[in-house]
Formats: C-alpha cells, structure tokens, sequence
C-alpha cells in the first residue's frame, strides 16, 4: 500500500470511527448537527462533505479494495442527489496505470464533474458553500500534489488558495497549521497528517459558525 492509499484509507476509517463513537440511535437528536458528531445540517458543511467523499473516492480509485470506493462514491452521490438534485458522473474507467489513473482522477476533480458540480453549489447555495467543497477537494489531494522539495511551487500554490478560502469561509485559524507547514516544506507525513486530521475537525469548526441550533 503506497502514501497516498494509506493517508486517504486512514481518512475514510477515521471519519466512519469518529461518527459512531459518539453512539447512539441514528434517528436521534444527537445525530443531527456535526457540532455532535453527527451529520451536517448546514449547506456549508454538507458541501464540505461532498467534497471529501467525492475526493477521496477519486483518489483512491483503483489502489483499494473497490467496495471502499463504491460506497465512498456513493456517499458523495447521496449527499449531491439531496441537496443538489444531481447526478454524479461516474469516476474515470480505471486503466490499472498508477500515473495515468492518478492524472485521470485529478482532471475529474479539477476540470470535470468536480468543475461542474462547484458551478452548481455556487449557483444554488452561494459563494461559501462552493468554497467549502473546495477546500474539501483541495485537503483530499495533498497527498498527490504535495513533495517537501524546497524547489517545488506547487507548496505555494497550494498555501495560496488555502489563505483564500481560509478568508471565504472563516477558518483561517484552523488552516493556518497546514498553511505554515507548507510554505515551510514540511517534511510529507507532516503535511499529511496534518491535512488528514482536518478531515475529522473541519466539520466541527464549520458546523460552530453556519449550524443553527434547533429552538427549544
């Protein structure tokens, strides 16, 4: 199992942990809201969740087992065909290449359905909700994107367009760690790490600013 399996697998087990530790009836109150642990009720933080699933899905096509990515895949389907009406174009017709299936995934996520589907939540829940899905896109990639070479830019690109949806979205201070880790060139597990536990408190921290409680 290469970097990029490992970093991302840990992501989708770390995720499904966190959700049942807090226990539980699904159908309770205490699943409702990710403030408990529970799912987004906020467009914010259902559009974060789109965008890690649908990344993570992508990215670990063809380099796990496939019923990780079938209900990965699904779940962004569940979540886009609820709050958007819409269908998700399946993930690229794996070649069993490991650059071309990396490349083919990234281009979905960049420039295909991941393209449009930012089009779409910009235009029916506005500007910071399609910022959410692309900071989930962007965390979700690191993995394939990042390398601690000082020489590399990608880093700074990377530090660039978080500070931007850090601004957008209100979480400077939770990126900031990743942010600075990067400009610096981080050794990569660092990075990783780093990126990956985002993925466990980001929900939380939008969940504080764009959840509204239920009224008593």
């Amino acid at each position: 199992m290469n970097k990029l399996t490992a970093v991302l697998l840990a992501s989708l087990v770390c995720f499904a942990g966190c959700k049942k530790s807090h226990g539980g009836d699904a159908d309770s109150k205490s699943e409702l809201g990710a403030k408990h642990g529970g799912t987004p009720t906020s467009r914010e933080g259902q559009m974060y969740m789109l965008g890690m699933k649908l990344a993570q899905a992508a990215m670990v096509n063809g380099r796990v087992d496939p019923d990780v990515v079938d209900r990965t895949f699904h779940a962004a389907s569940v979540i886009a065909d609820i709050t958007l009406k819409a269908k998700l174009e399946p993930l690229p017709a794996l070649t069993h290449k490991s650059v071309d299936d990396g490349a083919a995934a990234l281009h979905y996520l960049l420039a295909g359905e991941g393209k449009v589907l930012a089009r779409d939540i910009e235009t029916q829940f506005g500007p910071t909700a399609s910022a959410m899905y692309e900071l989930a896109l962007k965390i979700n990639m690191l993995p394939t994107l990042y390398v601690d070479d000082p020489k590399d830019t990608m880093a700074d690109t990377i530090a660039e367009v978080l500070t931007r949806l850090g601004k957008s979205t209100k979480l400077d201070a939770e990126l900031a760690p990743l942010i600075a880790k990067l400009k610096a060139r981080a050794p990569i597990t660092d990075v990783d790490d780093t990126a990956l536990a985002l993925n466990k408190s980001l929900p939380v921290a939008i969940a504080t600013l764009y959840e509204k409680d239920d009224k008593k």
